[in-house]
C-alpha cells in the first residue's frame, strides 16, 4: 500500500489535497517530501504576513515567488511600516498578476505611498480591505478610487479615531479627518463597477452617500451600514428601489413602525435580496409581514437586539422563507422554549442559528433544534437559561452539528454538557467559557465522545483544572483557558493528548509554572502562539528558555510586558518570535 501511494501521480495528490478542510493539514503534508512541498506551494491561495514572516524570509518578494498562485494577501496583522512591503510587492510583477484581494486593515493610516507603487502592477485587484484604520478620510478614498478603478469590493468600516460631531466642525474640518458624503460620492462615481461596500461605523455619513451609491453603482449587490447614525429610512429605501442586483443589506439603529411606508418596493424591486440584517432597531410585525409577502430569495436573516415585534411577525416571516440557512435572533427577549418549538418546524434547511442573550431559552431549545433541523451545523446559545431544565431527549442525535457556543451559561453543569456531547458527537468547536458550574469531569466526558474537537474554549471556568488522561485528541489546534484553574498537571495532560496544538491561551492562570510549560513544549512541537499574561509563577528567564528551545513559536504574550526591554524584544524577533502586549 505504501509503494502504491508513493507512485500516485501528482495530479491525484492535488485532488486529495484540494479536499482538505484546514490549512494546517496542508502545512503538515508540505513537510513530507520535496514533491509535496512544491505541490502545496502551488495550491496556496492566501498569504498572511506578520512581522516575524519578513524577519525570517527577508522580503515579501521571496514568498511571492514561492507561492505562484496566490490570489489574496493579508497584511492586517503586520505591525510595521507597510509602504516598503507594498513597494517590494509591486516589484514582483510576474508573480502578482493573479492577486485579486488585499487586506491593509488595522493601521494607523492608509499606506498611500505603497499603494501608489503597487497600483501600477496590480491591475487585477478586485477586493480591498481598509477597515479599522485610525485616520481614514475623504482624501484616502480619492486616492483609492484613482489607483484601483476596477475595485468590486471595498471595506472602509470602523475607522477608530474619535471625533466630536459638531455642526461647525463638520462643515470645516471633517473631510480632513473622517469619511464624509463627499468621499463616498467620488468613490461611487469612479468605482462604478462596485458590487459590495462596507461603510459601517463611519459616523458622518448620511443618506446622501446612499443615494450616490444607488445612482452610480448600478451593479451594487451588498451594503453594510451599521452604526451610521445619520442614515435614515429614506437612504435605505433609495438603495432598495434602485439597485436591482442588491442581494445583501445590513443596517442598525433604525425605527420601522406600522406607519412606516416605502417598503412596498420589496415586492417589486430587490427581488434578488438574499441577506437581510437589521440590528438594534425597533421593527413592527407589519414590516415582517411585508418582507414575508415579498417572496424574496432570502437565505440569511438577522434581527439581533431588535424589539417591538412579536411571535406572530417572526412566525409568518420564517414560514414564508423555509429555505433560510442562517438565522440570528440574539437578545430577542420574548422567545421561549415553547415558541422555539413552534417556529423550528420552519427551519429544516437551517445551518446556523444565533440565540445569544435569549435568557428564557433552555437546553430544551437546543434539543428541539437538533431534532427538527437536520442540516444544522452551528448553534450559538451563549448567556441563556441553558441547564435550568433537567431534560434529555433519548435518541436525539445530529451528526452535522460542528460548532457549539454555550459560553456564559451559569447553570450549565457536567450532566448538561454530556448530553450535548451525546447529541453532537462530531463537534469540532466547543465554547463553554464562563460556565461556573462546569468541572473537569464534564470536559473529560465530553472529549471522550467528541474526539474530533479542534477548538476548545474554557476561559474563566474556575472548576476546570485539566482535560483528563484519555486518548489522544489529534485534531485539537486551539485551547483557550484564560482565567481557568489549569495548572502544571493540566498542561502535562494537554501536552500528552494534543500534540498538534497551535495556539494556547493561559492568561491569568495562577497555577502555571515553567515545569508545565516545558511539558507542553516537549510534546506540542507545532505550537505557534502562547499567551502567558498575568501568570505570576512564570519568570522572564523561564520564558527565555521556552522561546529559545522552540523552533515553532511565532507569537508570545509574556507575564509582564514592562519587564521586556527593546533589546530583548529584538532578540526574540531574531529568533522568529514576536512579543505582544495582549
Amino acid at each position: 500500500m505504501a509503494n502504491q501511494s508513493k507512485d500516485l501521480p501528482m495530479e491525484c495528490w492535488e485532488l486529495i489535497f484540494n479536499r482538505l478542510t484546514h490549512q494546517s493539514d496542508l502545512e503538515s503534508f508540505s513537510l513530507v517530501c520535496k514533491q509535496f512541498l512544491a505541490l502545496t506551494n502551488r495550491l496556496r491561495l492566501i498569504l498572511s504576513v506578520i512581522d516575524s514572516t519578513l524577519l525570517i524570509h527577508g522580503t515579501i518578494a521571496k514568498l511571492i515567488h514561492r507561492f505562484p498562485n496566490l490570489s489574496s494577501i493579508d497584511l492586517s496583522n503586520f505591525s510595521g511600516d507597510l509602504d516598503p512591503v507594498l513597494v517590494d510587492l509591486s516589484n514582483s510583477v510576474s508573480y502578482t498578476s493573479k492577486i485579486e484581494q488585499l487586506d491593509v486593515s488595522n493601521r494607523k493610516k492608509l499606506p498611500v505611498k505603497g499603494l501608489r507603487e503597487l497600483a501600477g502592477n496590480l491591475k487585477g485587484l478586485r477586493v480591498l480591505n481598509c477597515s479599522n484604520v485610525s485616520v481614514l478620510c475623504d482624501y484616502d478614498l480619492y486616492v483609492i478610487a484613482d489607483l484601483f478603478p476596477f475595485l468590486e469590493e471595498i471595506d472602509i468600516s470602523y475607522p477608530s479615531m474619535d471625533y466630536v460631531v459638531d455642526t461647525g466642525y463638520i462643515a470645516s474640518e471633517a473631510s480632513k479627518l473622517a469619511v464624509t458624503d463627499d468621499g463616498i460620492e467620488v468613490l461611487s462615481v469612479k468605482l462604478s463597477g462596485l458590487r459590495r461596500i462596507n461603510i459601517a461605523g463611519n459616523h458622518l455619513i448620511t443618506d446622501r452617500s446612499l443615494v450616490a451609491l444607488s445612482m452610480n453603482c448600478l451593479n451594487l449587490e451588498g451594503v453594510e451600514m451599521d452604526d451610521c447614525p445619520f442614515v435614515t429610512l429614506k437612504g435605505i429605501l433609495s438603495i432598495l428601489r434602485t439597485c436591482a442586483a442588491l442581494s445583501w443589506i445590513s443596517v442598525s439603529e433604525i425605527r420601522i413602525d406600522k406607519t412606516s411606508s416605502g417598503f412596498e418596493c420589496l415586492a417589486t424591486s430587490s427581488r434578488t435580496l438574499q441577506k437581510l440584517e437589521v440590528a438594534n432597531s425597533s421593527i413592527s410585525d407589519e414590516f415582517l409581514f411585508m418582507v414575508a409577502n415579498a417572496c424574496l430569495p432570502l437565505n440569511t436573516l438577522s434581527l439581533c437586539w431588535c424589539s417591538d415585534f412579536t411571535l406572530s411577525g417572526i412566525s409568518k416571516l420564517l414560514c414564508a422563507y423555509r429555505s433560510l440557512k442562517f438565522v440570528s435572533l440574539d437578545e430577542v427577549e420574548f422567545l421561549t422554549d415553547e415558541y422555539m418549538n413552534e417556529i423550528s418546524q420552519y427551519l429544516r434547511c437551517l445551518a446556523t442559528i444565533h440565540l445569544g442573550g435569549c435568557v428564557r431559552l433552555t437546553n430544551l431549545t437546543f434539543f428541539t433544534l437538533a431534532r427538527n433541523c437536520p442540516l444544522l451545523e452551528q448553534v450559538y446559545m451563549e448567556n441563556t437559561g441553558f441547564g435550568t431544565k433537567d431534560c434529555f431527549q433519548h435518541g436525539v442525535k445530529n451528526l452535522r452539528i460542528r460548532d457549539v457556543n454555550l459560553s456564559s451559561n451559569r447553570y450549565l453543569d457536567d450532566d448538561a454538557l454530556m448530553n450535548v456531547a451525546l447529541i453532537c458527537p462530531n463537534m469540532d468547536f466547543l465554547d463553554v467559557s464562563s460556565c461556573n458550574s462546569l468541572t473537569e469531569a464534564g470536559i473529560i466526558s465530553a472529549l471522550e465522545v467528541c474526539n474530533q474537537i479542534r477548538n476548545l474554549q474554557l476561559d474563566n471556568c474556575p472548576g476546570i483544572k485539566h482535560i483528563g488522561k484519555g486518548a489522544e485528541l489529534p485534531n485539537v489546534e486551539v485551547i483557550s483557558a484564560a482565567g481557568s484553574a489549569i495548572n502544571d498537571e493540566g498542561l502535562a495532560m494537554i501536552g500528552n493528548r494534543c500534540s498538534r496544538l497551535l495556539k494556547l491561551d493561559l492568561e491569568n492562570c495562577k497555577g502555571v509554572t515553567a515545569e508545565g510549560l516545558h511539558a507542553i513544549m516537549k510534546n506540542c512541537r507545532s505550537l505557534r502562539d502562547i499567551n502567558l499574561k498575568s501568570c505570576p509563577q512564570v519568570s522572564i528567564n523561564s520564558l527565555n528558555s521556552l522561546v529559545f528551545s522552540s523552533s515553532s513559536l511565532r507569537r508570545v504574550i509574556p507575564p509582564c510586558c514592562s519587564a521586556f526591554t527593546d533589546s530583548l524584544r529584538g532578540f526574540y524577533l531574531h529568533h522568529g518570535c514576536r512579543v505582544y502586549s495582549g
